[in-house]
């Protein structure tokens, strides 16, 4: 459980009436993702290990809010450049006031915490978000849950983002492996 937070103190109840309306769908050309878990390359690492990367998540406006740094979250300014990945959450269990209090609440909490490229960092603030709404009735989201959550449950924002997660571990392999072989 963090710091300073009580997990009781958003209410999670059914409220949200408009599941898909205009304000809620993604806008690829604006990077608008209201309601998403956001994912994309870190240069050099994502090309040796393309299952990671950079993660945020999108306010209820879609404004993507990530932990960037130590005591630095961006908003509306994602760390890495534009999202290349996104889980769109089921958001049928809160209000958008809830959702949007779960992240400024995450926001507050990760600006004062040190980045750690192991322990703490933009995957935990995406979990602290989900621990504050109990996304899906859980409190204990931690940063390997959003990890395979945006390997098995998200969506390329086109099959040109595809390639390019996949080519440079393609071509770094292609080079490396026939002259080791």
């Amino acid at each position: 459980m963090s710091q300073g937070i009580k997990y009781d103190q958003v209410e999670t109840k059914p409220n949200n009436l408009e599941i898909e309306s205009p304000e809620t769908q993604i806008d690829i050309m604006s990077d608008r993702y209201p309601y998403c878990i956001v994912w994309t390359m870190i240069p050099l690492l994502s090309w040796l290990f393309p299952s990671i990367g950079h993660t945020g998540i999108g306010s209820s406006d879609g404004q993507i809010h990530d932990f960037g740094g130590p005591y630095y979250v961006a908003v509306d300014n994602f760390s890495f450049g534009r999202p290349m990945k996104y889980i769109k959450l089921d958001n049928s269990d809160f209000n958008q006031k809830q959702y949007d209090s779960a992240v400024i609440q995450a926001d507050e909490i990760f600006r004062q915490r040190t980045h750690n490229l192991f322990t703490n960092n933009c995957h935990s603030h995406v979990a602290e978000v989900l621990n504050i709404l109990r996304y899906k009735g859980k409190n204990n989201y931690n940063m390997v849950d959003i990890w395979f959550m945006s390997i098995t449950k998200s969506h390329y924002v086109s099959f040109g983002h595809i390639l390019c997660a996949w080519l440079p571990v393609l071509i770094i392999f292609g080079i490396i492996i026939p002259f080791v072989i």
